[in-house]
């Protein structure tokens, strides 16, 4: 039936059919003469009007595109009034029926306004096509009589089909006759004219109870029993017919809608497919569920929802429940098929983003600096690389976690992100390393810009835990020209953001040739570093600890040495390269190893205990393997004391776990020494908590002793400190006599290590200087 927005052509030709109807009607009843012109012995056969409603419910129904047309079994009524009464009489009748039955029908208005019109013309064409046919009206059962009713019921079907054929296509704007000679149509109509034999059939039965006046009229009532079969009939072979229709088009959109590549495309074929599947061109898709009087089914990519709606429509073909089914079935294939996408989207998202931050990773990155370099070679535009690796935050997912980290890291990430125009790309390499890429870039002073907002952006605090907690970045920059690599611009800003660590961190460097070989020189360092903690190819060595007051040796301090290619290696260039990549760890398992094996040697000379002190790193602190390595160098050790050493920047750090086993140990018996006492932090606070018995303190405490009263005083003020807290005090970095006489004019038991007194030593010097020694030994246990 037309919708509200039909073409002007099908709306004006719609109402001319409904004003044919009532011109016919109005001249039927002109002929009349009105009621009085009624004959009484046919005044019975406005029964026929309820009739007509009731066979009007179950029309059949012929698709066509554009829509489709529903003709129905009443015809057979239509037969009986022409067999009965006169054309006049039946046409009201008729019409009568028609206009009640569309009321009461379940189209809309306009469709019903249609109906109304159609069917009234056509009926009462076809009564009046019987009443000139029929040679003698009175000759009721003859054969001439029957082929008159059969021409008049067949001409019914013709113009209702014609009439609602040409609406059809005038509202949907397609070719007329579509449908007209096809083999489905002609079958329908030959088999509904055949039906309304019963309805000639009815008025024999009826005319001849009438006429013998024999009071058997209701047998004609057992022909509502073959006419209900058929309409039961017809309707169940019309829901056939569409549930078999219906599935083969949801097969069909099921397959179409997951060979779609994009949402819209989904969404616009599940909103057209609903439409064919209910044939109903309002149904539709849209964001708001079904409300009353509507039936709907949800679509959903698992994040977002939509809804497939249709009006509740009682319809010949369908019932509401099959459309409920049916959209069902429409929306689970495009759910699957918008969950495919969204999946696929994810996919490809996380192939080239880090899943943390949401940036870029490091093979998008790639791709879009060779892009880039390939745009500065044709158009002569630079571009930059900003390579960012953070200061600090390894310390940070030390103490506070690893999700505190990240969550840095994604704050981070955003600051970075806002610093830089929106064309430019921003990735995460991995860790705390960021990459920047800068096209088209004129002057070098826009890449300062760029670097200044980020070093300003970067080093704002941090709130993590309660805590505010603030990281710095160090800055390698790389420009091109289109003469190099993707790789190899990269890989020079990472080389340059090494030499900005270099220069103190919290800065910028640009890139120059040097700077490459020297990082060359740096990772062969490494990787030789490596093997040599790897193939235990170390050497070590150990520096006494003397008493000032006796001179006695009562410890010795384990310390590395390195020769590479046959040249020594300075300590303070390897250690902190160790530190640097992590060596560090492996590093003071050797050395633990180490001391753990000569310790048999030391205790062979029967002397009394010595105390023997191996430097440790914060990193050590924090391996799972350290505690236990730690109980076995004790083993070893036997009545000789184990004292790790730490630097006063490690042990003041606030980290839970390593303080944590810095207490397990000295439960133990293991004793802990600060190194470099005084000069890592201004706070002496926490000699109050950590587990430490002894300071050693930095030499450049005792390098202006002899010189300076103030020195002396400071010095001084150290040991009577440590005594305070019962502590023992190393002072190291002696290497003047003058030195050590002011350390023996003190009162306080002082003990010494420096150049002045005994150097570095491999075993065998130290065993001959051990056995070459007389006299009580004092030991720093006190």
């Amino acid at each position: 039936m037309a919708p509200e927005s039909q073409p002007l052509s099908s709306r004006v030709f719609d109402q001319a059919v409904l004003v044919v109807a009532m011109l016919l009607t109005l001249a039927s009843g002109a002929v009349l003469g009105g009621l009085e012109g009624w004959t009484h012995e046919t005044v019975w056969l406005w029964l026929c009007v309820p009739v007509i409603v009731g066979i009007s419910r179950y029309p059949v129904t012929m698709d066509r595109p554009g829509g489709a047309i529903e003709i129905g079994f009443d015809s057979c009524v239509l037969a009986l009034l022409g067999t009965l009464a006169p054309a006049q009489e039946g046409a009201l009748i008729w019409a009568a029926g028609a206009l009640i039955s569309q009321l009461a029908g379940p189209h809309r208005r306009v469709a019903r306004v249609f109906n109304i019109g159609v069917q009234t013309t056509s009926g009462i064409a076809a009564l009046w096509v019987i009443d000139w046919l029929e040679p003698a009206p009175d000759r009721i059962g003859s054969v001439q009589q029957f082929g008159a009713v059969m021409a008049g019921c067949t001409v019914y079907l013709l113009l209702d089909f014609i009439i609602s054929e040409i609406s059809v296509a005038l509202e949907g704007s397609t070719p007329f006759g579509t449908r007209l000679g096809q083999t489905d149509a002609m079958l329908w109509m030959i088999g509904i004219v055949a039906v309304d034999s019963l309805g000639y059939l009815a008025a024999l039965v009826l005319n001849t109870a009438l006429v013998l006046n024999i009071g058997s009229s209701w047998v004609a009532v057992l022909l509502i029993v073959p006419v209900a079969t058929l309409l039961i009939a017809a309707k169940v072979t019309a829901r056939d017919r569409e549930r078999s229709r219906r599935m083969r088009l949801l097969f069909d959109l099921s397959l179409a809608v997951q060979s779609q590549t994009t949402t819209e495309d989904v969404l616009s074929m599940l909103a057209t497919g609903a439409r064919d599947l209910v044939r109903v061109q309002t149904c539709g898709l849209r964001d708001a569920p079904p409300g009353q009087g509507e039936v709907g089914a949800r679509v959903t990519d698992g994040s977002r929802d939509w809804w497939l709606v249709t009006p509740e429509q009682l319809r010949t073909r369908a019932s509401i429940a099959s459309d409920r089914e049916h959209l069902a079935q429409l929306a689970l294939a495009g759910s699957e098929a918008l969950s495919r996408l969204k999946l696929t989207r994810e996919m490809v998202f996380l192939a080239r983003h880090d899943t943390l931050t949401e940036l870029a990773n490091r093979g998008v990155f790639l791709d879009r600096v060779e892009h880039a370099v390939e745009v500065a070679r044709r158009r002569d535009s630079p571009i930059a690389v900003l390579f960012c690796d953070l200061d600090g935050f390894k310390q940070i997912n030390d103490r506070f976690g690893h999700n505190a980290g990240d969550a840095v890291l994604v704050t981070i990430a955003q600051r970075i992100a806002a610093c830089v125009r929106t064309s430019d790309t921003v990735a995460r390499l991995g860790g705390d390393e960021f990459a920047i890429l800068l096209e088209d870039v004129r002057e070098p002073i826009d890449v300062d810009r760029v670097t200044s907002l980020l070093l300003e952006a970067v080093v704002a605090r941090i709130e993590v835990s309660g805590h505010l907690v603030s990281v710095t970045t160090s800055i390698g920059i790389a420009t091109s020209d289109g003469s190099d690599s993707a790789h190899t611009v990269l890989r020079s800003a990472d080389i340059a953001m090494y030499e900005a660590k270099a220069k103190g961190k919290n800065c910028v460097a640009r890139y120059q040739s040097e700077f490459g070989a020297a990082r060359v020189r740096k990772l062969e360092m490494v990787e030789a570093l490596r093997t040599a903690v790897d193939e235990d190819d170390l050497g070590l060595v150990y520096q006494p600890v003397f008493s000032v007051r006796s001179g006695a040796v009562i410890g010795l301090e384990a310390l590395a040495r390195w020769q590479r290619e046959g040249l020594e290696v300075p300590p303070s260039q390897f250690v902190l390269l160790a530190e640097e990549t992590g060596l560090v760890v492996g590093l003071g398992e050797r050395i633990l190893d180490r001391v753990a094996r000569d310790a048999a040697q030391i205790r062979g000379l029967g002397l009394p205990p010595l105390q023997i002190g191996v430097n440790i790193s914060a990193q050590q602190l924090r391996s799972p393997a350290f505690v236990e390595r730690v109980r076995a160098a004790c083993v070893a050790l036997a009545d000789n004391e184990l004292l790790l050493e730490v630097t006063e920047r490690d042990v003041v750090r606030e980290d839970s776990l390593s303080q944590e086993v810095m207490s397990r140990l000295v439960a133990e018996g293991v004793r802990f020494a600060v190194d470099d006492f005084g000069i890592g932090f201004s706070s002496i606070g926490y000699l109050q908590s950590l587990p430490v018995h002894v300071l050693k303190t930095d030499r450049i405490f005792v390098s202006e002793i002899e010189h300076s009263e103030r020195s002396a005083n400071l010095l001084r003020s150290m040991l009577l400190m440590g005594r305070a807290l019962g502590m023992d005090v190393v002072v190291e970095g002696v290497e003047r006599e003058s030195q050590l006489e002011h350390l023996r004019a003190m009162h306080n038991e002082v003990f010494a290590q420096g150049y002045h007194l005994a150097r570095p030593m491999p075993l065998a010097q130290v065993l001959e200087l051990l056995r070459s020694e007389h006299g009580v030994r004092a030991t720093v246990a006190g």
